[in-house]
């Protein structure tokens, strides 16, 4: 029997195949994700494929979820310079706590690297395992002077907590966030919501859309009126998106919302809430939070999340609370 000839297809037609398997622009990859596999793939194919299917590496798949991770990257970045230029990376380094002066090193160490180009950060780190009065090898300075120097950051997700690498453990700094001037786009975990916080919400002059997940203050009686404070030291438009899970969702009629006709007439700040499902009577509701935030932040679409707007309070219960 005749054997089949070997079919060499055009490079241009190979090249087209591996942009048209992309996913979409803000969308991040993990290692085993079918696509990262193919890019690889297509890295070992010619020396054409390789250098379009690396440059889409570097654009969808820096996922470091493991310090071996974060370590072969620091090493490949002298060898490799185009990897001074990522964009966007996801990263995970530690374990169950941040008491790790080498991993923490080599963290503001790819910030050093990546700094002047990183636009997009989503971190899952327990930040909150190490207080300050315990960090005996300064591994929170170490940290906090990485994350200073992502000075063009615009979208920053933490999925494991409100970013907390302050140096006191008294709440009286400003929050980190704060450092970020161009940040865009903030999602954050259990971070407590209090005036202090509104402050710097209006601090971060670029700010559009603000996802608190699990946040704490909300159902307090004396909580924090959200537009009276954060009016109170801005005039832009927010959309704040508050994500959890239905039975510990907070409810229109158990937030703060007086005078909000007056504050905010035009409607400028947007929230809802947006509740995510629980499959499973044992479903830690936690971890599904983080995981569903986690996942949406992989995949760009946290930003676009719609749930139920909660409105201004009904004329007549206002009149009805001012004493009219």
């Amino acid at each position: 029997m005749e054997q089949l000839k070997s079919i060499h297809l055009p490079i241009e037609l190979v090249l087209n195949i591996i942009t048209c398997s992309l996913p979409k622009p803000n969308v991040l990859l993990a290692p085993a994700h079918p696509i990262t596999q193919l890019l690889v793939t297509f890295t070992l194919v010619c020396r054409e494929t390789r250098k379009l299917a690396t440059r889409y590496l570097y654009q969808h798949c820096i996922y470091l979820s493991s310090q071996e991770r974060l370590s072969s990257l620091l090493l490949t970045i002298p060898s490799r310079p185009a990897l001074r230029n990522i964009s966007a990376l996801y990263l995970a380094p530690f374990g169950h706590t941040i008491d790790d002066q080498p991993v923490a090193i080599w963290v503001r160490e790819l910030f050093n690297y990546t700094c002047h180009t990183l636009k997009r950060l989503i971190i899952d780190m327990p930040l909150r395992s190490l207080y300050p009065e315990d960090d005996h090898l300064g591994v929170r300075d170490i940290l906090r002077q990485g994350f200073l120097r992502l000075e063009n950051l615009e979208e920053f997700v933490s999925v494991r907590d409100e970013i907390f690498l302050s140096l006191e453990h008294d709440g009286t700094e400003p929050q980190f966030w704060r450092n970020f001037p161009k940040l865009k786009r903030l999602a954050l975990y259990n971070p407590d919501i209090n005036p202090e916080f509104w402050e710097d919400v209006a601090a971060v002059t670029q700010l559009e859309c603000l996802v608190l997940t699990r946040a704490d203050g909300l159902h307090s009686r004396d909580g924090s009126n959200f537009k009276t404070e954060y009016f109170r030291h801005c005039d832009r438009p927010l959309k704040v998106l508050l994500v959890n899970t239905d039975s510990d969702q907070i409810r229109s009629g158990n937030m703060r919302r007086e005078r909000w006709d007056d504050i905010d007439p035009t409607k400028k700040m947007l929230i809802m809430t947006y509740n995510i499902p629980l499959l499973f009577e044992d479903d830690n509701p936690i971890e599904v939070c983080q995981v569903y935030v986690k996942t949406g932040a992989e995949y760009g679409t946290i930003w676009n999340w719609d749930g139920e707007v909660i409105q201004h309070r009904p004329k007549f219960i206002q009149q009805r609370s001012s004493g009219a």
